[in-house]
């Protein structure tokens, strides 16, 4: 696996992005008169759009192989790379075929005597609208070009910052929590809970999947560390659900409890009528 300067890719596919704009407003502005002077014109944009063909199959053959590839995301990006070279090909090839409606100017086939002029004004006025047509197509395959390689240099951005967080999220210790925590999150984690208000000073009240009653200031600490989540999309008094973020699966997951914490999440203690059944 080649290592590259990413960072560098990125501003290659940018600067690459901007000249494949430049490129698509001078076809878009250019303006042919059949003839030597449009062969001319016409010669250099063809030349001009296969450097930049170049220049994006180089920057492919950087990212691929390269340690960009283990990056999650990193494959649409590649395919989304060789379709801008594919896009400013076809550009090329919209160029080339403007170039060959172009009518030169040379002798015809000996034969008997024509009129020169009316063949050539012929000649023109089918070559003139045959060749904007390609040079719109060529446009418009040029502004994919562009806007592909601004979308490549978001997005490659975008990947290697998911990827350094998850790398750094996954190398940090899980959260510390106590066992009053761990028996909320428990609880939550079986199908999550409610929160809500009642009472007319608005009473802060909260209850799990079975309506059971949960613990406000742990389940306020859990959710200031961003352990449970909170729908706040719907107001308080009409109850808002909560969650059990990643980070708190994880921290469930390494939390060693002690064992009557454990004992008392795992079982649940004795209802009133089950417990009055044993006095008997």
């Amino acid at each position: 696996m080649q290592q590259i300067d990413l960072q560098t890719e990125i501003a290659r596919l940018r600067q690459l992005g901007s000249d494949f704009e430049d490129l698509h407003s001078e076809i878009r502005s250019l303006t042919l008169a059949p003839g030597t002077d449009a062969r001319q014109q016409l010669t250099s944009k063809i030349v001009a759009t296969h450097e930049l063909v170049q220049r994006a199959m180089e920057r492919l053959g950087a990212l691929d192989g390269s340690q960009y590839t283990a990056v999650p995301g990193s494959r649409p990006s590649l395919e989304a790379l060789a379709s801008v070279v594919f896009a400013a090909s076809i550009a090329a090839s919209d160029l080339a075929c403007a170039l060959q409606a172009n009518p030169l100017e040379g002798a015809a086939f000996p034969g008997p005597p024509a009129d020169e002029v009316a063949v050539r004004q012929a000649r023109h006025a089918e070559a003139v609208p045959a060749m904007a047509e390609h040079l719109a197509d060529a446009a418009h395959q040029l502004d994919l070009a562009h806007t592909g390689c601004y979308y490549l240099a978001s997005g490659i951005t975008r990947d290697l910052k998911q990827h350094a967080e998850q790398n750094q999220h996954q190398a940090a210790p899980p959260p510390k929590i106590t066992d009053s925590q761990y028996a909320v999150l428990a609880r939550l984690s079986a199908g999550g809970g409610t929160r809500y208000v009642i009472g007319r000073y608005g009473l802060l009240k909260a209850i799990d999947k079975d309506r059971a009653t949960v613990n406000v200031a742990t389940l306020n600490a859990l959710i200031k560390r961003e352990l449970v989540g909170v729908d706040t999309t719907t107001p308080l008094h009409q109850g808002q659900r909560l969650h059990v973020t990643a980070e708190g699966h994880r921290a469930l997951a390494h939390h060693k409890p002690t064992t009557a914490a454990a004992r008392a999440t795992a079982v649940p203690p004795p209802t009133t009528k089950q417990a009055a059944g044993r006095t008997r």
